[in-house]
């Protein structure tokens, strides 16, 4: 019975944010009240602060999900003993947004939580995971580029820093545009023909140390 009652307040939360990601696409995040998720999710709003402090606690769950999809990225790509890390970036990312273009309602998360949350008080908390997730980002990325430097990979005098920041900028702007715009740029052909270029990028010696 107690197996049961677990099962059921996870449903019950999935519920939960699957109503808020509806909803919130729909008006925004600074006008969607938490009465209206539990509406829409037919629970009641003892219900959702059963599970989420607040808005933002359920913010911060949703973002919990939007970084679901990267953690095979980072699984593939840190790896230190990996022969190619480079390839291992670059088929990651084409796996990323294939993987991306097949689930409707991640697409809409990461349209939500990119572009609908208007205010600071309803969006600190999401701001402060924004942050800490670029950082990281920015870590992972650094010690990529020095695994693919002692393959071989890339130049011994690139400096990390800066090509971990032009790679994160690359990567960023694609998303974006690909989020605003699903049919801007081919999954099979173009995307994995941008990740080449940004190889290129790096291996060209514009990011040399100084």
């Amino acid at each position: 019975m107690a197996r049961k009652t677990k099962e059921e307040a996870l449903k019950t939360r999935e519920a939960i944010l699957d109503a808020a990601v509806r909803i919130f696409s729909v008006q925004g995040v600074s006008r969607t009240t938490l009465a209206t998720i539990a509406k829409d999710a037919g629970v009641t709003r003892g219900a959702i602060y059963w599970h989420f402090k607040n808005k933002e606690d359920l913010l911060g769950a949703l973002w919990e999900q939007l970084l679901l999809p990267f953690e095979p990225i980072s699984l593939a790509c840190e790896d230190s003993h990996e022969p190619d890390p480079l390839g291992k970036l670059k088929s990651s990312h084409v796996a990323f947004f294939k993987s991306l273009k097949e689930d409707p309602r991640m697409l809409q998360l990461f349209r939500i939580l990119l572009t609908k949350c208007e205010t600071v008080e309803d969006t600190g908390a999401l701001d402060l995971h924004r942050v800490n997730c670029h950082l990281e980002g920015q870590r992972k990325i650094e010690n990529i580029l020095r695994n693919a430097i002692n393959k071989g990979q890339l130049p011994e005098d690139l400096d990390v820093r800066l090509a971990g920041i032009a790679t994160i900028s690359f990567i960023d702007g694609l998303l974006n545009n690909w989020i605003m715009f699903p049919d801007l740029l081919d999954t099979d052909k173009e995307i994995p023909a941008m990740l080449d270029g940004l190889v290129q990028m790096l291996g060209c010696g514009s990011f040399a140390k100084t």
